[in-house]
């Protein structure tokens, strides 16, 4: 069936007021209501002027963590250890003596005492329930005293590795990097799974409320697959597409039985630069350290050989330049698309030439640029190669915008604010390093729908013009979605 829009703003062709759609084959032809009219389609729906995009991707969030932090402590806003401890304090009180106390979000460097937190500031707070705290980007955790004696840290702190486990005077402190906090993860015990499932389809709602009609969620474990895939055939789920990114555990599982869902798999090359894990070919500008690269380029391509094998992609997170080179020289020994990076958040010009002659696929998250307010700090002069995005379309790189959500919000359109603004009207200082990457909103948005072209859907927005301030950006939602053969109105 074809679906003509008509008095509609399509913000990647200004001098067309209309367009004409198909659940098969997507956008078929823009151009003017007579135009379209002309084709006699089977169906007429007037925009009343307000702005008609294909359906959003998020391209890089991780569906299960999103939901878990629903239930979760949000520590995203917390200023102080004495606020973060009053909040533990809180969230003690409320569950049973022995539960465990888990959350998310901290950033020691928006703390006053620009201190990383330690287990003996939670003993404060909660001496008598294990506590688990999980930094904003995911790659490092405090946990309690108590916490670490139910895990059995402290009864083997002779035996934990110092680049996992921070130790003073041979005393582990309670914080924890990298592999230490997926397994430490791994191993906490489950919220009942019916709630999990509601969680589950309360993430798919509020994406689907702000136009977004594909995920990839990463680093997708076998209990995510089972939840989702009961998930989405509840006739109360959003029509949204759903691709998994499994765990490299998963590698030699069988997955027959999710062979729709699963489109790769996700591995890690470094971590993160609020952890100074982040891989670095120079010491970081604020400490003596160049992160810890998790795997190197044969290492990263003894795995892409086997996904490749079986018909899978490659994700490959890479934040800090010798993480990002690691993988460069991954994707240039092997098929086209078999690859493609996460974050490539550090990109200086000899990589930049490297992307210009291979033109991978990298997933980016806008909203970096406003959450990593401490950037210059870590990088110094090199934050003019950071999040580097208009050149890095301008060389060749197929760009694909997403959230990495919980560590972001999932809302697309913080992140095209972001890309437009790069932080210059907080007054931050990548602003002034990378004010030349700013991209305007058609180039932000496109980030973000471009990987819809294979996922065809079509979405009405609440506005009739670009959006200019943050609040405006906030505050978009669509009112219609064209998809799977259905015109959707999404709850406000």
């Amino acid at each position: 069936m074809e679906i003509a829009i008509v008095n509609a703003n399509i913000p990647w062709q200004i001098d067309a007021d209309a367009l004409l759609f198909s659940f098969e084959k997507g956008i078929i032809e823009t151009g003017s209501s007579n135009r379209i009219l002309s084709r006699k389609p089977a169906k007429l729906i007037d925009a009343e002027g307000r702005i008609v995009i294909p359906g959003l991707v998020d391209a890089h969030m991780h569906l299960y963590s999103t939901a878990l932090s629903f239930g979760r402590l949000d520590l995203r806003e917390v200023e102080s250890i004495e606020e973060l401890k009053e909040k533990v304090k809180e969230a003690t009180s409320k569950v049973p003596p022995g539960a465990w106390v888990i959350g998310r979000g901290w950033d020691q460097e928006k703390f006053r005492e620009k201190r990383y937190p330690t287990r003996f500031d939670l003993d404060e707070a909660s001496p008598e329930n294990p506590v688990v705290l999980v930094r904003i980007c995911g790659h490092v955790a405090v946990l309690n005293t108590r916490a670490m004696e139910k895990l059995g840290y402290l009864s083997h702190a002779n035996e934990l590795p110092s680049n996992l486990f921070q130790k003073e005077d041979g005393r582990p402190t309670g914080l924890i990097f990298e592999e230490a906090v997926e397994s430490t993860m791994s191993r906490l015990p489950p919220p009942p799974t019916g709630l999990v499932k509601e969680w589950i389809k309360d993430v798919l709602k509020e994406y689907f409320s702000l136009g977004v009609t594909g995920l990839y969620s990463m680093s997708v474990e076998l209990e995510e697959l089972k939840l989702i895939k009961e998930v989405l055939w509840q006739p109360d789920t959003p029509t949204i597409d759903y691709f998994a990114y499994v765990d490299s555990s998963l590698m030699e599982a069988d997955l027959g039985s999710f062979r729709d869902l699963v489109k790769g798999v996700k591995i890690f090359a470094d971590g993160s630069f609020g952890g100074r894990t982040a891989a670095l070919r120079e010491d970081y500008n604020d400490s003596p350290s160049r992160g810890i690269l998790r795997l190197n380029s044969e290492e990263i391509y003894r795995v892409a050989v086997k996904a490749y094998e079986k018909g899978w992609q490659t994700a490959i997170h890479a934040i800090g330049d010798r993480a990002v080179l690691e993988v460069l020289k991954t994707v240039e020994r092997l098929p086209k698309g078999a690859v493609r990076i996460e974050h490539g958040s550090l990109v200086p010009p000899d990589l930049l030439d490297y992307v210009s002659k291979l033109k991978p696929e990298i997933a980016v998250q806008p909203h970096f640029i406003l959450s990593d307010t401490w950037i210059e700090e870590r990088l110094g002069e090199r934050t003019k190669w950071v999040y580097p995005f208009k050149t890095l379309i301008e060389r060749g790189a197929t760009l694909m915008g997403s959230s990495d959500s919980p560590v972001e919000p999932i809302n697309p359109w913080l992140g095209i604010y972001a890309a437009v603004n790069r932080g210059c009207p907080e007054k931050l200082a990548i602003c002034k390093h990378t004010i030349h990457e700013k991209l305007s909103f058609e180039q932000a948005l496109e980030l973000y729908y471009r990987p819809a072209k294979k996922h065809p859907s079509l979405v009405i927005l609440n506005v009739t013009r670009p959006p200019e301030t943050k609040k405006e950006f906030a505050e978009i939602k669509a009112t219609k979605i064209i998809s799977r053969g259905r015109i959707h109105e999404p709850a406000p």
